[in-house]
């Protein structure tokens, strides 16, 4: 009798776990929830990625090249002018036979 009330509870955590990790899969990934407070060099990014609509706070994730990224305000000018040379770069790339 204990076994199969073990087993009951087993078998009812494991439910509960499948439904809390389903609910977990509706968040956006990743957001920013700080911003970097002064200008990063632009030859220390490799890429960006905007934050996703559904985060409270609107941001742009820089990756650097030692692999880190950073959040900065997509309001502010130099984030602006980095993701515009950033993009600029890139379709110089894919344009180059």
């Amino acid at each position: 009798m204990f076994s199969r009330s073990l087993l009951l509870v087993l078998l009812g955590l494991v439910c509960l776990q499948s439904f809390t990790t389903a609910q977990n899969g509706n968040t956006p990934d990743p957001c920013c929830f700080s911003y970097q407070t002064h200008k990063i060099p632009i030859k220390v990014i490799t890429a960006y990625e905007v934050t996703d609509r559904r985060c409270q706070k609107h941001g742009v994730i820089f990756t650097l090249k030692s692999g880190r990224t950073v959040c900065a305000d997509p309001d502010i000018e130099w984030v602006q002018k980095h993701m515009n040379t950033i993009d600029q770069l890139l379709y110089e790339s894919s344009t180059q036979p």
